[in-house]
């Protein structure tokens, strides 16, 4: 490639990456203002915090290059460093659930996580402004008029946050919660990259940070507010249940796969005893240990027997055991055609490997769509027990624990890409956080089947006919024109199928015509991991223009 060529595509590229900065800083801006209505002095000073981290999206890619990631020995590789996701993504998806919140309990509960992210989002802006300014003739200046900025933030948000954190908190008192805070998803984000590198980004190791401080620090406001009253709310605790089990079940996983690492990382098994007995001992212990005192925390902060809820839900009524049943029949059938059609050999293209990585997208929208149309506690709780089962089954796999670690592995490496280049396999894990994300924080809207339909049926369609009749190119992409068009397209039918199912015939198609070209853009231009941005971004802008 010549030089001319060379720079006519890092110029595209810096463009495009700018223009998708635009997406989620236009996007906080416009959920904050809708936050900000009826005004107060809190949303009014959170509107501004949230104004102000937007710009600062916008100058990290104009100020700097956006060259692939600084550090490429632990972030993934073929990427920009998704900064701007990182400081945006997460603030965004808690505005766009509170601004589908009903008045009451649940928008209530929201205010400290609203406070927090955006408390997250600066530190994670100044921090990552700081470390690219290097020592240049500016370097004081410059330093000093970041961290000035960050403090003003930090302020801020505090303020807001008074009577987010209790009566008894002070604005002293509720910047160090801010501080402490920022700290830990610091702490977290370090070693997410440490213990899984060139698995993540920069800015999809801090949203998963950040993320996983809100779950933690959510679990132990429950756990105080379980402290100081006498007597429970059973009416709260049962509408609140299946989010209490969710964060068990996510800090569970977490401290089980970090104390499985540990162990295994100091040799006390060797190779047979991993892939024997002993490994599947461990395994048990370990995993049976973190879920029995899941189990414990919730039933104590809840007065409500877990285990008697989950059987409940599963089997309470007679449409979920139709789902559950329609799943079974659903996976069977999957499960033969898979096997049929591994014994082709002579089909193993670049192509038929490519549909057969969609056809899981295309077989999550068949399961997940009914599920929440007839069964939405049913399949609340039921992307939660996936993603334990995943979490299993990649332990197995990548600590190769247990007589079928050799068995996953081999299935596992048939499917993945360019950016599964870290120690574990991520694409089955973002494809269902992508579908489930969007149901877990959303309410009863559209908005909530975003990650199922956009990953599910738009993404596919897009992939397999930019594949095929794709010709015209997006500037310094991969992702072709015609691929874009078959995603809004399809997005477009898919939410009129979801809208007729639900009964809501003819409304919107105005707003969901933009959504769709909006996500589609998104989709084409972003270096992010799709499976996590876009079903977010669109979950967020469906509530924005609610």
């Amino acid at each position: 490639m010549t030089g001319d060529n060379c720079g006519g595509a890092s110029r595209h590229r810096r463009q495009r990456l700018f223009y998708e900065a635009c997406i989620p800083a236009l996007l906080l801006t416009l959920l904050a203002c809708r936050y900000g209505v009826p005004p107060s002095s809190n949303s009014t000073v959170l509107c501004a915090v949230a104004l102000a981290l937007s710009l600062s999206s916008l100058v990290i890619r104009l100020v700097w290059s956006s060259k692939d990631s600084i550090q490429p020995h632990v972030y993934r590789p073929g990427a920009d460093d998704g900064a701007v996701w990182g400081s945006l993504l997460v603030p965004i998806s808690v505005l766009a659930t509170s601004v589908g919140a009903e008045a009451g309990m649940e928008a209530i509960r929201l205010h400290p996580a609203i406070v927090l992210s955006l408390g997250m989002s600066a530190t994670f802006t100044a921090h990552y402004q700081w470390s690219r300014i290097g020592k240049t003739a500016l370097y004081a200046e410059a330093s000093c008029f970041i961290w000035m900025l960050w403090l003003a933030c930090t302020v801020a948000v505090g303020y807001a946050g008074k009577s987010a954190f209790g009566d008894a908190f002070g604005l002293t008192q509720a910047i160090a919660v801010l501080l402490i805070v920022s700290a830990a998803q610091h702490m977290w984000r370090n070693e997410i990259l440490r213990s899984l590198p060139r698995s993540f980004t920069m800015g999809e190791a801090a949203v998963f940070a950040q993320g996983l401080t809100l779950v933690a620090v959510d679990f132990a406001i429950q756990i105080g507010y379980r402290l100081r009253s006498d007597e429970s709310d059973s009416a709260y605790w049962e509408s609140n249940m299946h989010v209490l089990c969710l964060e068990a079940v996510v800090l569970g996983l977490w401290m089980a796969g970090s104390v499985l690492a540990r162990v295994m990382a100091t040799g006390v098994l060797g190779k047979r005893a991993r892939r024997g007995i002993p490994g599947l001992t461990v395994l048990g212990s370990v995993l049976g240990g973190f879920g029995v005192l899941a189990l414990a925390l919730v039933s104590y902060i809840s007065q409500i027997n877990p285990v008697r809820w989950i059987l409940a839900t599963a089997f309470g009524s007679a449409a979920h055991i139709a789902v559950l049943a329609y799943w079974v029949a659903l996976l069977a059938v999957a499960g033969a055609i898979y096997a049929v059609a591994q014994g082709d050999v002579s089909e193993s293209t670049k192509f038929m490997l490519h549909v057969k990585r969609k056809s899981y997208h295309v077989l999550a929208a068949l399961m997940f769509v009914p599920g929440w149309v007839y069964a939405r506690p049913l399949l609340y709780m039921s992307f939660a027990v996936a993603a334990a089962g995943f979490v299993v089954a990649e332990c197995m796999r990548a600590l190769d624990l247990g007589p079928c670690s050799t068995s996953i592995d081999g299935f596992m490496r048939r499917f993945i890409d360019y950016r599964d280049a870290g120690p574990v396999v991520t694409a089955h894990f973002y494809l269902l956080l992508g579908c489930a994300l969007p149901v877990w924080l959303g309410h009863d809207s559209v908005a909530s089947l975003a990650g199922v339909l956009s990953l599910g049926v738009a993404d596919t369609a897009a992939s397999l006919v930019g594949m095929k009749l794709g010709r015209a190119r997006w500037p310094g992409t991969t992702k072709t024109v015609e691929g874009t068009v078959a995603f809004c397209l399809s997005l477009l039918a898919a939410i009129g199928v979801v809208l007729r199912l639900k009964g809501d015939v003819g409304v919107g198609w105005y707003w969901y015509a933009q959504v769709s070209v909006v996500v589609g853009v998104l989709e084409a231009w972003t270096e992010q991991n799709d499976n996590l941005v876009v079903p977010l971004c669109m979950y967020a802008l469906m509530q924005a223009l609610s």
